[in-house]
C-alpha cells in the first residue's frame, strides 16, 4: 500500500487511540566472578544448655563411661546440668563469588532501575574453614571407666576441630527500586538493598543453617552498551545483632573430655541439648562485576534505549511491502498502521 497523507493520519489516529505503555527491559546480569571480589570476616555466637552423659550403655557399651554427680555417693549413669557457649570464628577471608543480579531497566529515562531478585553465591560453590570455640560450665561431677574428676562453677574451655561453612549466599528479600544519576558513560548509582545471608555450616553436629537479615549499601554504575551492558556495584557493610532461632534439640553428640589429674586416657560423653538464640558481628566488602546482553524493545530501530522519533521516522521510511524488515515489528511482511500502533505502545520519550 503506497504511504499517502490520509494512510498516516488514519495509522496514527489508530495508534494513539490505544494504551500508551513504556517498553520493558529486563536483564539478567551475570555475575563474572574473575573480576568481582568479596571479603568479609564474621563470627557468631550461639549458647546452649542441656545434659551431658557418660557413653554407658549395660547391653551396647558396658564397659562406657559413666557420669555421677558431686564429688562422693551415687551410682549408676546419671546425666549433669551445664550451659555452653559456641563460637565460630572466620578471619578475613576473600572470595569470588558468582550469582546473577535481575533488574528491569525500562525507568531509566525517569531517573530510576529496579533490582527485581539477586544471588550472590560467595563461596561460588566451594566452601571454607572456620574456628570453633566451646566453653561449658557445668556442676561438679566424677567419670567411671576412665575415673576422672570434673570441679564444676566456672567456664572451661573444651578443644574441638575446625568447622566447615559449605554454603553462604546473599539473596533478596524482595524488588528494589533505585535512583539513578545519568553520566558520561551510563549511570551512576547509590542505595539500599534489603537482602538475606543464609549460611550453612558443619561443625561436627551435621549441617546447620543460619540467616542473618542485612541492609546492603550499594555504589555503582550501569553502563548501557550495544551488546551488552555492564552493571558494577560495590558495598560495604558492618552489622552485629542477636536473633532467635528455631533448631531442633541435638541429642547424643559425642564429647571426648580428658581426664583430671591430666592422664592418657579420654572419659568419652554423649551431649544433649537445645539451642534458642544466636549473636553474630559480621564486616564484609563486595565488589559485583555482571554483564547482560542488552535488551531493546523491537520498537528501538537504532538501538538507542529509547523508542522516539528517530524510531518513527526509520518506520515511515520502511513503509510498505518489507519482508525480514525490523521496522515489521508484527513480522506480517507488511509496514503499516499495525506496527506503527505497536511502535507508539512502546514510546518512551
Amino acid at each position: 500500500m503506497p504511504l499517502t497523507t490520509t494512510t498516516v493520519r488514519s495509522s496514527l489516529f489508530l495508534a494513539l487511540s490505544m494504551p500508551i505503555a513504556g517498553s520493558a527491559a529486563a536483564d539478567d546480569f551475570v555475575i563474572e566472578s574473575k573480576e568481582s571480589s568479596y571479603q568479609q570476616a564474621f563470627s557468631i555466637s550461639i549458647p546452649f544448655a542441656g545434659t551431658l552423659i557418660g557413653d554407658y550403655d549395660a547391653k551396647t557399651n558396658p564397659e562406657g563411661t559413666q557420669t555421677r554427680p558431686g564429688l562422693f555417693g551415687g551410682s549408676g549413669n546419671n546425666p549433669i546440668d551445664y550451659t555452653a557457649n559456641f563460637e565460630l570464628v572466620a578471619g578475613a577471608g576473600q572470595f569470588q563469588p558468582s550469582g546473577s543480579v535481575d533488574a528491569d531497566l525500562s525507568s531509566l529515562q525517569d531517573g530510576s532501575f529496579t533490582v527485581d531478585a539477586f544471588q550472590i553465591d560467595v563461596l561460588a560453590g566451594g566452601s571454607t574453614t572456620v574456628s570453633v570455640d566451646l566453653v561449658m560450665i557445668y556442676q561438679t561431677f566424677r567419670t567411671f571407666s576412665p575415673f576422672s574428676l570434673y570441679p564444676g562453677g566456672f567456664e572451661i574451655p573444651i578443644p574441638l576441630q575446625e568447622g566447615t561453612i559449605t554454603q553462604m549466599v546473599l539473596s533478596s528479600v524482595g524488588p528494589t527500586v533505585i535512583d539513578v544519576i545519568e553520566s558520561r558513560d551510563g549511570f551512576t548509582f547509590t542505595g539500599g538493598l534489603p537482602g538475606t545471608l543464609t549460611m550453612e555450616g558443619d561443625f561436627g553436629t551435621g549441617p546447620q543453617p543460619f540467616e542473618l537479615p542485612v541492609l546492603l549499601p550499594i555504589a555503582g554504575e550501569l553502563i548501557i552498551g550495544g551488546e551488552e551492558s555492564r552493571l558494577e556495584m560495590a558495598s560495604d557493610l558492618s552489622v552485629s545483632g542477636e536473633q532467635p532461632v528455631d533448631f531442633p534439640p541435638f541429642e547424643q553428640i559425642p564429647l571426648s573430655l580428658p581426664t583430671l589429674p591430666p592422664g592418657d586416657e579420654l572419659a568419652d560423653l554423649l551431649l544433649d541439648g537445645t539451642v534458642e538464640t544466636f549473636a553474630s558481628d559480621l564486616e564484609l566488602s563486595m565488589l559485583l562485576v555482571a554483564f547482560a546482553e542488552t535488551a531493546y524493545s523491537p520498537a528501538d530501530f537504532n538501538h538507542d534505549g529509547v523508542v522516539n522519533g528517530a524510531d518513527l521516522g526509520l518506520l515511515i521510511g520502511a513503509w510498505g511491502v518489507c519482508e525480514g524488515c525490523p521496522e515489521d515489528i508484527n513480522e506480517d511482511g507488511l509496514v503499516n498502521g499495525a506496527d506503527l500502533g505497536l511502535l507508539f505502545g512502546d514510546w518512551t520519550a
